[in-house]
């Protein structure tokens, strides 16, 4: 008998790509994702990432679903307030960003919301102006092999850097690669 259900990073992306097509705010929906699948990531953090979408503040630039991802890894792994010194937790938190980006760029070649905009539509889009936002709805921005796609994926890769590292800790992070 064939097992029919999906793993974590699967529905991450399964959440994620709904999410983003429901609601818009990709940075918020990838955090959504990883919250509703079960990563204790507070929901203050969630809350934080509300002007990350569309390039922060829709200006095109980091993709909102790669600062959400990054803002999940960091939140379950980087250093405290009270232990601005310390490193390791630093340093292991950009060893999974690192992960996660590659991940990312490997796909999209960017992390850049322009630049996945014009793999993803041959075109980027003013998302600050209401004739390129109309114009980027209308070419599949937000059909689920547009936008929602991304955020699902990043919310998958977020999802596998985690699980990953919860399987198989390493003692040590390199800092540089």
């Amino acid at each position: 008998m064939e097992d029919k259900t999906i793993n974590r990073p699967e529905k991450a992306f399964l959440t994620g790509q709904h999410v983003e097509q429901t609601y818009g705010g990709c940075g918020q929906c990838v955090l959504y994702s990883l919250i509703e699948n079960g990563f204790d990531i507070s929901k203050d953090v969630f809350r934080s990432a509300s002007g990350l979408a569309a390039g922060a503040g829709r200006q095109g630039e980091t993709c909102g679903a790669v600062t959400g991802a990054i803002l999940a890894i960091s939140a379950l792994n980087g250093r405290e307030f009270d232990a601005i010194g310390e490193t390791a937790a630093r340093n292991k938190t950009f060893a999974l960003c690192y992960r996660f980006i590659d991940k990312f760029k490997a796909k999209y070649g960017s992390i850049q919301c322009r630049g996945i905009q014009e793999k993803l539509y041959g075109k980027s889009y003013c998302m600050t102006k209401l004739e390129d936002f109309q114009a980027f709805l209308a070419d599949g921005g937000h059909e689920p092999q547009g936008c929602p796609a991304v955020v699902g994926n990043a919310a998958k890769w977020a999802a596998e850097v985690l699980e990953e590292d919860a399987a198989n800790p390493q003692e040590e992070y390199a800092m540089f690669r």
